[in-house]
């Protein structure tokens, strides 16, 4: 397999730090150091035994400092369809899967006030679209801050838009994303963003275009635009009880006055169940609507999606939601991150680890006026076992209702889940 340079001067780092120390971590995204109540705590011990020395792969000098993370996810995906189903989207494998195999550096440039880097290069992963090669960069982050309570990001970054999206995908209760179709995971441009009420309230908003990197002059290149709120409205106990809601639009140039939505089962290794195909437009709107309730070990999280898509056939509409439930039997919670206005993943408190059982319901429908991309309902049941800050185990089962060229084809999805990060 040939690399390009930059992956073979990141491979070389990545040996360099892995022969220097052990590391140990929490998260594939960046975390802002002062939100140290979803930082690892590096002091406890489990039945499934983290990295023995709680060291952090890292280096530091006057310039700057660097910390090495690492994040393999792996994945069996069993799916049982009907007739019906196999006619619509094909016969759906069911396999082995290396969802993620991410390699990250990160940490500080020492100026006066710090700025901050990321670099993550990996294999697949959960943020690797289907139409991107399966090995490259993901970030190539820079954040740099403002004032005290605002920053800007520059490089290849998340967008601001969708609650499955600008947060750490390995956090959320549910495995697999489900609004894919309304959204990018990574594109190239600038965000800016500003912590209100003691950070009880975000505003963030950014422009993108991947210009010079698509080979295209910037006049052809399709910008796109993002915009989000979030607040706190609720936040008790030190947090251990909170409501967060938020509201984001999102605006995307077509490229090359051509549009298309599309979206799996909630599984890597599926077809697009819903695809509403190449469409001619000028661009479309996204408007997205989210909340999350946690009262201590239970939580609701709430998303909405309505897209306008202007095409040649006028507006034509899509949509989709879902809510999930969790419930953490060991009595722990997802901690907040007032920053990026996101709940991380669980910190077990036990030795034996942490247990959480959900349910997801959730709806994408690419049916419009003129155009029928599919209408696909599904229910997921999942079990989740946090076994330390590192290690997660997770085994689910959801079946899809898909209602497509006028027929309802069934699936039963099984998935299992091995996640490690450093």
């Amino acid at each position: 397999m040939k690399l390009h340079i930059g992956s073979r001067v990141l491979l070389l780092i990545v040996f360099k730090f892995s022969v220097w120390s052990n590391c140990f971590g929490q998260h594939t995204d960046y975390v802002d150091s002062s939100q140290t109540q979803v930082l690892a705590d590096t002091g406890k011990n489990y039945w499934l035994p983290d990295v023995k020395s709680r060291r952090w792969s890292k280096t530091s000098n006057k310039l700057f400092s660097a910390q090495l993370g690492l994040v393999p996810i792996l994945d069996y995906n069993i799916n049982i369809q009907d007739n019906t189903s196999e006619q619509q989207v094909g016969k759906q494998d069911s396999r082995f899967d290396i969802r993620s195999a991410r390699m990250m550096v990160r940490g500080k440039i020492n100026f006066k006030r710090a700025w901050s880097y990321l670099l993550s290069v990996e294999y697949k992963g959960l943020d690797r679209t289907e139409d991107m090669p399966a090995f490259g960069f993901t970030d190539i982050k820079l954040v740099i801050p403002v004032s005290k309570n605002s920053e800007l990001w520059v490089g290849q970054i998340k967008e601001t838009f969708s609650y499955e999206m600008v947060g750490d995908a390995a956090n959320l209760p549910h495995q697999e994303r489900l609004l894919n179709p309304f959204f990018v995971s990574r594109n190239n441009g600038i965000q800016y963003r500003q912590f209100l009420l003691n950070n009880r309230m975000t505003i963030s908003g950014g422009w993108y275009n991947k210009w010079p990197f698509n080979g295209r002059s910037f006049a052809e290149s399709p910008n796109t635009f993002t915009a989000r709120i979030t607040g706190l409205p609720k936040w008790e106990k030190s947090g251990k009880q909170f409501m967060h809601t938020g509201i984001a639009v999102r605006y995307a140039e077509a490229d090359n006055n051509t549009l298309r939505l599309k979206g799996k089962n909630e599984s890597n290794v599926s077809t697009n169940y819903v695809d509403t195909k190449n469409f001619e437009g000028t661009h479309q709107w996204n408007l997205g609507i989210e909340q999350l309730w946690s009262l201590e070990n239970f939580s609701v999280l709430m998303e909405y999606v309505h897209n306008w898509s202007k095409a040649t056939t006028g507006t034509e509409q899509f949509r989709g939601y879902y809510i999930t439930s969790s419930y953490i039997i060991s009595g722990e919670q997802r901690p907040y991150d007032m920053k990026a206005a996101y709940a991380r993943r669980v910190k077990p408190d036990n030795k034996s680890g942490a247990w959480e059982v959900w349910f997801r319901i959730g709806r994408v429908n690419l049916d419009s006026r003129n155009i029928k991309g599919g209408i696909n309902s599904r229910g997921t049941l999942g079990l989740n076992w946090w076994a330390s800050q590192s290690w997660k185990l997770g085994f689910n089962y959801g079946i899809s209702n898909l209602l497509k060229d006028e027929s309802i084809g069934i699936t039963n999805s099984f998935q299992w889940r091995i996640q490690w990060i450093l």
